[in-house]
């Protein structure tokens, strides 16, 4: 996608809208909380990290969206859990109250349940007053993992349908960096769409 922040607000206010969605934000160190609504805007660029000031992206920001229907999400062990007890994957008994990582992963900006859990979408926005619109994105998992017994509920397939046509209905498809010798597959948002039509640019690759 293509957005500008007019287009985040209206982002935000759609997610925020949906009660199948919760923005998992932090709420400490390793600590995470479950929100029905959360301010995008006022998260972008100021991601705070216990890891140093290196890891504070400009006009970035990153969450992980829990669709609530899926059910539980996984609390995962340490990995010193991990090597005594087989059976090492608990549940986080209650996201809205907030829970505490017992393995966090590498990137501190969204909290860990391994190398992708189904019930959970991934949001990235990059944003740019001045220069050329950044790329931003969805991205979920889905059934990648089904065949070893670890697929998406069909409750978060419908949603994920749904954000999609969302985002077509409310987008406008263009070629990457709005050039005519690629094919249209990236939506612009209409702020970002009339931005580009006189003439500001837009990037090639996220």
């Amino acid at each position: 996608m293509y957005l500008m922040k007019e287009d985040i607000a209206y982002l935000n206010d759609w997610l925020n809208q949906e009660n199948e969605i919760a923005f998992l934000v932090s709420n400490g160190q390793n600590k995470w909380i479950a929100k029905e609504k959360h301010d995008i805007i006022s998260d972008l660029g100021a991601q705070k990290t216990d890891y140093g000031p290196s890891t504070i992206i400009p006009n970035f920001v990153e969450f992980n969206l829990w669709h609530v229907p899926s059910g539980s999400l996984p609390l995962l062990e340490s990995k010193l859990t991990e090597t005594k007890n087989l059976n090492y994957n608990g549940k986080i008994t209650d996201p809205w109250s907030g829970w505490t990582e017992k393995r966090p992963g590498a990137n501190p900006r969204i909290p860990y349940f391994g190398a992708a859990h189904p019930g959970v979408i991934h949001l990235e926005i990059r944003i740019s007053e001045n220069e050329e619109i950044p790329m931003s994105c969805f991205g979920w998992i889905g059934n990648y993992y089904k065949i070893i017994g670890n697929g998406a509920d069909s409750s978060t397939e419908k949603f994920w349908n749904k954000l999609k046509r969302m985002i077509k209905k409310t987008g406008i498809l263009i070629p990457r960096a709005n050039d005519t010798d690629w094919k249209k597959e990236i939506y612009a948002l209409p702020n970002a769409y009339s931005e580009i039509k006189n003439g500001k640019k837009c990037s090639m690759n996220p």
